[in-house]
């Protein structure tokens, strides 16, 4: 159903003006039909078509987590036959997610991602929700599992100069996983085209690593047999806070495919390409990470999987080819491939920066929200860079990699739930909204399933006690966050009028 013929463009000048138009039709909107918007010096141009997204895609989804995270979840669930079904199901929870963020995205084809479908939903109290998760994905989810994928990426990388897959000076992981960081926020600072161009080529050594991983692990598997398999599910855990700390990591794993959401507004066509790139990119992924696990365990006895710490394809390596490939040269190959999922991460969160800031929902939305001369959210990267290198120095030592996963992961899992609840609200008190593509029922349920259980079960406590950090506090400390969040929402748009003043002045595309 045509309400208005004008492009994405016209609608957002009409919104700065005051002028809200009351819907629009996505097939008929030039920007989100396939034609180019006019060049504007306050939009980002639209630069990334269908192979260039779906690498966005592919690199953000594969990162530390396929080659450090198999060693945690097997140590959770206790046996090798629950630790690969725990990675299909995480498959199939990601593609459930994904197919629901497929309605959303072509719906809603604005940048800002859950920003934007949670201000749609949920106008009332104005602007609370989307604030809310803006201050948590900037300050929380982006900066701690970047903090997380730059120390594995350090962590490879000293693997490669000492030999030794842990049990590295911390102060020389952690300075490294820094200069990672930075490294990423220049190159998309100042290189936009250089940083795209990079980062696909840095997917091609993703993909490329582990499509070598399958095949050495099918090799060997052949070549001289393993029982890892024999009494596959001998050992698995019965208590449900174990599978709740598995599938965190797995989740982890797989978590990226919501990238070009946050991003939509540099993707040519994003009603055509949003679906292919995202989907197609997690099936690809979802594939090779079964088979590297499964890999992992043809090359690697259980114990020995447990024992690498978070160097497992480095471990993986060294037995099939002794210790100048395993320990020298594919550590290089897989910091690279951490690399690059860095620099995809980085260019996500600084967007989901740049919008809230257009929009009034941070201070200093005049330097944050600004283009600069390199055609880059420069400012929002720096600040991007800076919470993530607050995040690499803080936590304690020991348990700092799983503590960033975990306290990244509630807050994500809070949201995709709620975002997945405002699009079965939107279908009620939006019907006229065009959906060109639109979730199936059993999506939306699997992901509001999942979301329920990993915002629930965190606050069990965990079979055989916990470590140095208490089960809890990864929890707590995001719902405190968002607590928090509530407050600074009511100074920042109900004292200040930060919504009236923004750049961009404007509410969903309805």
């Amino acid at each position: 159903m045509q309400e208005v013929d004008i492009p994405l463009t016209s609608v957002r000048r009409a919104t700065v003006d005051g002028r809200r138009p009351s819907s629009i039709s996505l097939d008929t909107a030039s920007t989100i039909s396939g034609s180019e918007p006019s060049p504007d010096e306050s939009e980002l141009e639209r630069t990334l078509g269908l192979w260039s997204g779906m690498a966005i895609v592919i690199g953000t989804i594969i990162g530390s987590g396929i080659f450090s995270t198999p060693s945690l979840i097997l140590t959770a669930v206790g046996s090798v036959g629950m630790s690969m079904a725990v990675w299909v199901l995480g498959a199939a929870v990601s593609v459930c997610g994904c197919i629901a963020y497929m309605e959303l995205g072509t719906m809603l084809p604005r940048s800002g991602g859950e920003k934007e479908y949670l201000d749609t939903a949920f106008p009332r109290p104005q602007a609370l929700m989307p604030f809310v998760f803006c201050l948590a994905s900037l300050a929380i989810c982006s900066p701690s599992a970047l903090a997380a994928d730059s120390a594995v990426t350090g962590t490879y990388f000293l693997y490669a100069v000492t030999g030794k897959s842990a049990d590295h000076a911390e102060w020389a992981q952690r300075l490294l996983g820094v200069a990672v960081a930075v490294f990423c926020a220049f190159m998309h600072g100042f290189f936009v085209r250089w940083a795209i161009r990079l980062q696909s080529a840095l997917t091609v050594v993703k993909v490329l690593v582990l499509l070598l991983i399958v095949l050495v692990g099918l090799g060997v598997g052949i070549r001289r047999g393993t029982h890892s398999f024999d009494s596959a599910f001998a050992g698995t855990s019965a208590h449900p806070s174990a599978y709740v700390s598995a599938l965190f990591k797995v989740f982890f794993a797989y978590s990226g495919y919501t990238a070009l959401n946050y991003s939509i507004d540099e993707l040519k066509s994003p009603v055509r390409n949003l679906p292919r790139a995202a989907l197609g990119g997690l099936l690809v992924t979802a594939v090779l990470y079964v088979l590297s696990n499964a890999a992992y365990f043809m090359v690697l006895d259980p114990q020995a999987v447990e024992g690498s710490s978070t160097a497992v394809a480095g471990v993986f390596f060294t037995e099939a080819f002794g210790a100048l490939w395993g320990q020298r040269i594919v550590p290089v190959l897989i910091g690279l491939a951490t690399l690059g999922n860095v620099m995809c991460g980085m260019f996500s969160a600084s967007r989901v920066v740049f919008e809230a800031a257009r929009e009034g929902y941070l201070p200093l939305g005049h330097i944050l929200g600004e283009i600069s001369r390199f055609q880059s959210p420069l400012s929002a990267l720096c600040l991007s860079c800076a919470l993530t290198v607050v995040f690499i120095v803080t936590p304690p030592a020991g348990e700092a990699y799983a503590f960033l996963i975990d306290i990244g992961g509630y807050p994500l899992w809070l949201f995709y739930g709620l975002a997945v609840v405002g699009l079965l609200v939107m279908r009620r008190t939006h019907r006229g909204l065009q959906r060109p593509f639109k979730a199936w029922h059993v999506a939306n349920a699997v992901t509001l399933a999942c979301a329920v259980f990993m915002c629930v079960v965190p606050f069990v406590r965990p079979e055989g006690g916990t470590g140095r950090i208490p089960y809890w506090a990864a929890p707590v400390a995001a719902l405190a966050f968002m607590a928090v969040s509530c407050a600074f929402w009511y100074v920042q748009v109900v004292l200040r009028g930060g919504l009236e003043r923004s750049r961009n002045k404007r509410k969903p595309l309805i």
